[in-house]
């Protein structure tokens, strides 16, 4: 990680806003969380991807904007523990959720723009502590909607294709 360009980054970018551009949930088919007995003892893995970031102008005048979006790709998906699987299969898949969000930051110094080490540092290194918050309320309230049991995500998980 070169602590110098990300210093740079963060002195320039303000956390602004964060949506879900794109997201998907769903049960498997005749998986009934509410009266299947595996409900009982579940598992899960995440997935947290930094997927793109880009400067984003516009506006005219008193209404311009420059603004740093970076594109994250989250996900979960639930198993059983108690299902028997080989090498070479994977688990039936109970419950995933997926999304794609969108962290925007305010940029106050325009000369960030062109310095694109320091905003690759800070893309793939800070974004995900202002994302995955975000992103575990949203599993929780999901799997609430699904009648799925209370999952719960680690306090923090690096992207996986971090520095």
């Amino acid at each position: 990680m070169n602590q110098e360009a990300l210093q740079r980054a963060i002195a320039s970018l303000k956390f602004v806003d964060i949506f879900i551009n794109e997201s998907t949930s769903k049960l498997a088919e005749g998986f009934d969380p509410k009266f299947d007995v595996r409900s009982e003892s579940l598992i899960f893995q995440t997935k947290n991807l930094v997927t793109s970031s880009a400067v984003i102008e516009g506006g005219e005048d008193e209404d311009s904007f420059i603004l740093f979006r970076v594109t994250s790709e989250l996900g979960i998906r639930i198993f059983c523990k108690d299902d028997k699987v080989t090498d070479t299969d994977e688990p039936d898949v109970l419950a995933m959720i997926e999304a794609t969000m969108h962290a925007d930051y305010e940029i106050s110094d325009k000369s960030i723009t062109e310095d694109q080490p320091a905003l690759d540092e800070f893309a793939l290194n800070n974004v995900s502590y202002h994302v995955w918050p975000y992103w575990r309320e949203y599993v929780t309230s999901q799997l609430m909607r699904m009648n799925m049991p209370k999952v719960i995500l680690p306090m923090f998980l690096r992207p996986s294709n971090q520095n």
